[in-house]
């Protein structure tokens, strides 16, 4: 009987012992930190707004292009006998350059022959003058005056056997070669006038306000400035803005602004000749905007509000949008001076939001 009870107490005993060590372990652990249940406003950054004249600069791209483009064509038939050495594609001719010239033996002989026509009536007019016959000398006088008008025919087809450029030109295309036979009518060459160069310039609806175009009261004209690269070389030249096209382009919604350049190919007023056909960038200074500001274009929301941090919240304000680029938006109402505009996106942004700005 007492190993029975001996061996119940034992587990009696391990157990109290057993409690006795976990109540310690309770008692001696050192007390949790306690959390902190505050929420820490997140950090954002801001732009302090300062309203000024702010300028505008308009980018727009174009292809050279001359500023006349004709076709010549023959105005006499006949055989091309002679052809000048800048008669070839890409050659360069200045004004009154003879490029051409047909046979003119036909031309010579109807001249020779409306002389002769001509005397012939002039003598029939003194006759008849001699014997004073009215009507027969009203017949004679017309008779002169239609061997003059045939003289004067026949001279000006002569003078056509010759065909010579127009303006200073770059031969764009030719048409016809030595030898060939033409008949009036036929087109003979192409070609570009170098006096000046045209690149008309895309510009969006929303720009044109902004455009300065046209000979001023000073005599100036407003400018751009032109870019095209040559492998890593970038060169330019300076354009005149002379017009913008009253018209709308209907594919492409845009307006056409003309600027020109004198003496495109003279490498003494320029860096390089620029040349037809050439695809050039264009920086265009537009009117300046007073009492503007410029923010970045992330920071705009629904078109027409911004996030501005006001007594450690955010705060949304409505703003009147002048103008859009890429990257930037100009401000023109809706800020003030001081106003500090929120630049960060955070995933949530409400109004009163507590926020801490970024110092």
């Amino acid at each position: 009987m007492q190993k029975k009870s001996l061996r119940r107490g034992i587990p009696l005993l391990v157990l109290a012992v057993c409690i006795a060590v976990a109540f310690l372990m309770v008692n001696s652990r050192s007390e949790l930190p306690q959390r902190d249940s505050a929420v820490v406003p997140p950090l954002v950054d801001v732009l302090t707004v300062t309203p000024e004249s702010l300028a505008v600069t308009i980018l727009s791209q174009g292809t050279v292009r001359a500023k006349h483009d004709i076709e010549l064509v023959s105005e006499v038939s006949g055989r091309i006998i002679e052809v000048a050495p800048e008669f070839v594609e890409g050659g360069a001719v200045p004004q009154g350059r003879p490029l051409l010239r047909i046979d003119p033996i036909d031309y010579e002989v109807a001249v020779s022959v409306a002389k002769a026509g001509l005397a012939s009536a002039e003598l029939s007019l003194a006759e008849v003058q001699v014997v004073v016959m009215r009507a027969a000398i009203d017949e004679a006088k017309a008779q002169v005056q239609a061997s003059k008008d045939r003289l004067r025919q026949a001279e000006v087809d002569l003078q056509n056997t010759v065909i010579a450029a127009p303006f200073d030109a770059i031969i764009d295309s030719k048409r016809v070669d030595l030898g060939q036979y033409v008949q009036a009518g036929t087109a003979l060459v192409r070609l570009l006038s170098t006096g000046s160069a045209e690149i008309r310039l895309p510009v969006l609806p929303s720009d044109v306000g902004f455009l300065n175009y046209g000979k001023s009261a000073d005599g100036s004209w407003p400018e751009a400035l032109l870019t095209a690269k040559f492998g890593n070389i970038d060169s330019q030249w300076t354009a005149r803005l002379v017009r913008l096209e009253q018209r709308v382009d209907e594919q492409t919604r845009v307006f056409y602004l003309i600027a020109e350049v004198d003496s495109p190919y003279d490498t003494s007023r320029h860096p390089r000749p620029l040349s037809v056909g050439l695809f050039v960038q264009a920086e265009i200074n537009g009117k300046p905007i007073p009492n503007a500001v410029a923010v970045p274009r992330s920071a705009l929301y629904d078109g027409n509000t911004v996030f501005v941090v006001k007594q450690g919240s955010l705060q949304k304000q409505q703003v009147t949008v002048l103008r859009r680029t890429q990257d930037t938006i100009i401000v023109g109402h809706g800020l003030s001076a001081g106003d500090q505009v929120v630049l960060s996106r955070l995933d949530i942004m409400v109004e009163g939001m507590p926020v801490r700005v970024t110092q």
